[in-house]
């Protein structure tokens, strides 16, 4: 597998598992091991949330939905190069949330169902932190770079909409002021048109806790984008295609190579910090 990485050409660097030489589960398989796949973090939580806003039920559909955003969250450590003790307990959590769905979704209950939830709202918020920990410590701001931070950003949509779904669930009361029966489909909107200050108005939270809560996920998304992602967009400078190939060569020779140095990443370009 090395000597195929190794032997590839400047033309056939292109990130397409044809043109490198691998099949297409293999280049999967190494983009997820390789640190900084932010593309792959994404395309992972672009399936949590439609998962979320189909408003699929039924009992499947709270385990299918664990599992995915317990995959999320190990890629999100895994590939922030978060390791030892950390990224233990994020695999641990994800194995109890998988365990904890299965029980809900036999036992049937509102409750059990939210204390799932909250479980992965907790896997949720260990993300942001291993994502930005490892893009703010960047050499030099690449295409990566702007992918974590923009997962950041669904992550923190993805927070709020479990957590307002578990309060409901425990609560035992609507989150929302409007009656009606409201489902993941309805947090999930909630949260992001919350999270862009779009407010519509269709929706809007119950006094109380669900107030405190939309506050700050508006707060927290508009702090986001101004502190850290708008300097981000302002210090991106492009690079050549050559550069861009060198890179995610790099990036899979560094995630098939059984050797993990510690100090500075290899696969980070040399420039200026964020």
């Amino acid at each position: 597998m090395m000597a195929a990485v190794n032997g590839t050409s400047a033309a056939s660097g292109e990130p397409h598992g044809r043109r490198l030489g691998l099949s297409r589960r293999t280049l999967v398989r190494l983009m997820a091991e390789a640190p900084d796949s932010y593309g792959l973090l994404l395309f992972l939580l672009l399936i949590d949330y439609v998962i979320l806003s189909i408003g699929w039920t039924g009992r499947w559909s709270l385990i299918v939905s664990t599992m995915f955003i317990g995959l999320t969250a190990v890629l999100a450590v895994h590939t922030s190069k978060v390791s030892g003790t950390a990224f233990q307990v994020v695999v641990v959590s994800s194995g109890v949330a998988l365990v904890a769905s299965v029980a809900a979704a036999i036992a049937d209950q509102d409750r059990a169902r939210g204390v799932t939830f909250v479980i992965m709202a907790v896997l949720v918020v260990a993300c942001p932190v291993a994502v930005v920990s490892r893009i703010v410590h960047h050499t030099r701001v690449t295409v990566e770079t702007l992918l974590g931070a923009i997962c950041v950003y669904v992550l923190i949509g993805l927070l709020f909409a479990y957590m307002d779904l578990a309060y409901q669930l425990i609560a035992g009361s609507s989150y929302f002021a409007q009656p009606g029966n409201h489902g993941s489909s309805d947090f999930v909107y909630f949260s992001f048109i919350t999270m862009t200050t779009v407010g519509y108005g269709d929706l809007s939270p119950a006094t109380g806790l669900p107030r405190t809560l939309a506050v700050l996920e508006a707060l927290s998304g508009q702090i986001f984008l101004v502190v850290l992602v708008a300097r981000l967009v302002a210090m991106y400078s492009p690079t050549s295609p050559s550069a861009r190939r060198a890179s995610f060569r790099a990036r899979l020779q560094s995630s098939a190579s059984p050797a993990d140095e510690d100090g500075p990443d290899a696969d980070e370009p040399e420039s200026d910090n964020v």
